[in-house]
């Protein structure tokens, strides 16, 4: 916050004192800049209808959709459900023009079983296009996340900019949506959770 300049007497050696102090603090303040977020997400119609994580566009003024070669387009939110109600998602819709898109596939989450193959795509760190592997290593997990969703944990690698982003299975179907981690030191140490797409339709 600004501090006003404290006044002296005119001709005062404070005077020229204070104003160089102030001066210098507000040269090293650092100015407002835009906060930029990182997620995933996945399209679900062919319209430009996407799901992601509502905590990676919460309190957003602007959502860019960025697709896998980079084109950019603006999106506007449809909905979204806060975690705290019920599974952290939101919904989002943009025009993409003249591009066709392709849509995934929903798969059916109460066939998943501990065991199976998972792969997840997204934009860990900004490393957008990342694709990990693991297997399912339990379902209907409560992570005190809310009192309706029962996670799939899976151990594929799930790190900051996967929220949002689609957990597959071996068919190439949806089966969850990567939206936490467990970890003491904020990176991957293969406890990764997904809203069943079951949850989540």
């Amino acid at each position: 916050p600004q501090q006003p300049l404290p006044r002296f007497p005119e001709g005062s050696p404070f005077d020229e004192f204070f104003k160089d102090y102030f001066d210098n603090e507000q040269r090293r303040s650092p100015s407002q800049r835009p906060m930029i977020g990182l997620g995933s997400g996945f399209i679900i119609d062919k319209s430009g209808i996407v799901v992601t994580n509502n905590h990676v566009i919460e309190g957003a003024d602007e959502i860019t959709i960025i697709m896998n070669d980079q084109k950019e387009f603006t999106a506007e939110l449809l909905g979204r459900d806060p975690k705290a109600d019920l599974a952290d998602l939101a919904v989002l819709k943009f025009d993409s023009g003249e591009l066709i898109l392709k849509s995934v596939k929903w798969g059916d989450s109460d066939k998943v079983r501990v065991g199976d193959w998972t792969i997840a795509i997204g934009n860990p760190l900004g490393l957008g296009g990342t694709v990990t592997a693991g297997i399912v290593s339990a379902i209907s997990r409560d992570i005190g996340n809310g009192p309706y969703v029962k996670f799939i944990q899976t151990d594929a690698s799930i790190n900051r900019g996967n929220s949002g982003g689609p957990l597959f299975n071996t068919e190439g179907e949806v089966i969850g949506i990567n939206s936490a981690i467990i970890s003491q030191t904020g990176g991957s140490i293969g406890l990764g959770f997904a809203i069943p797409t079951n949850s989540a339709k």
